[in-house]
């Protein structure tokens, strides 16, 4: 990386942080930026990039270790490995022994299914296997792997040459999809330096949440049909864990980690079939706007709260 290349790069780095804190600390982090790798090489160089930028990004989205949203992602991780290892693994099991049933996929499917399928279940279960030896960086590595194949998945299923309705078809297919998505954007939100050191609760944690996630999704056949659940229930499968998880403002870890566990999941199993039932997708925002409601309520109620406590210390 030559001098001028070096600079650019910095600069765009320090690009993603918040203007004032760039503006009184951006010279001092290009400093220490210059003296911590002017004995390195490249690929130092470029992790050290990759790290100043990715701190700038977190603190831009008050994702860092000191933030309500940084601390709730790390508590939820062991969590969510779980679930997605136990969900994906319990689903891959169900084809296994349908396809021993019904045969083979038809051939044509041909990379363009396998390699989403593989890509999906291999990132998921190692994902979680990393995380259990405390291996985090590997962990939201796989992870990311995952999502990205759930997206590929996602868009064969919307691309295929005989869909007419690409809508239906993707709020049909996020349904599988979209938990893992969303679980891994969880994951990469945690910050390393507070992500735990996996002991006996957390390795307990993520063995719950791969037991529990398959039970529920599988026991009350949530994918099947509209007529499985009605749409109260599936807007309050919603509902209730984003409410959950949006308690993290008023300090309450032990609700909201768990809201925020189950939240990709009861959002992506329901949207289609709510959609459905709904019969379009405006008829869908009175029951948005309510939670939105709710959610400011509750950002307001925990600021205030806060402030009012740093009055006092």
């Amino acid at each position: 990386m030559s001098m001028s290349g070096s600079t650019v790069a910095v600069r765009t780095a320090l690009a993603l942080y918040p203007g004032r804190y760039r503006r009184e600390r951006g010279d001092e982090l290009a400093d220490v930026f210059a003296d911590t790798t002017a004995e390195a090489g490249r690929a130092a160089k470029v992790r050290e990039l990759l790290d100043l930028g990715a701190y700038g990004l977190r603190m831009r989205t008050g994702l860092t270790s000191t933030s309500r949203g940084g601390r709730l992602a790390a508590l939820a991780a062991p969590l969510v490995v779980g679930a997605a290892a136990g969900l994906k693994g319990t689903q891959a099991l169900l084809e296994h022994l349908a396809d021993g049933v019904n045969g083979v996929p038809d051939p044509a499917w041909g990379l363009r299914y396998f390699l989403p399928y593989w890509g999906l279940l291999l990132g998921a279960l190692l994902s979680a296997g990393a995380a259990l030896l405390g291996r985090w960086t590997a962990a939201k590595l796989l992870a990311g792997l995952a999502a990205l194949a759930a997206v590929a998945d996602l868009v064969v299923a919307v691309t295929a040459p005989e869909v007419v309705q690409p809508l239906w078809v993707f709020l049909e297919a996020f349904q599988w999809d979209g938990p893992f998505v969303l679980w891994a954007l969880v994951l990469l939100a945690a910050p390393s330096d507070v992500l735990p050191v996996p002991a006996w609760r957390e390795r307990a944690l993520m063995a719950a949440a791969a037991v529990l996630v398959p039970v529920v999704a599988f026991t009350d056949d949530v994918y099947s049909s509209r007529h499985q659940l009605d749409s109260p229930w599936r807007a309050l499968m919603v509902v209730v864990p984003l409410l959950m998880a949006l308690s993290a403002v008023r300090g309450w870890y032990l609700v909201a980690v768990p809201g925020l566990a189950v939240l990709p999941w009861a959002l992506s199993v329901n949207l289609h079939a709510l959609w459905q039932q709904q019969g379009g997708a405006w008829k869908l925002l009175p029951m948005a706007a309510l939670t939105v409601a709710a959610a400011v309520a509750l950002a307001v109620v925990g600021r205030r709260r806060g402030s009012r406590g740093r009055r006092l210390a």
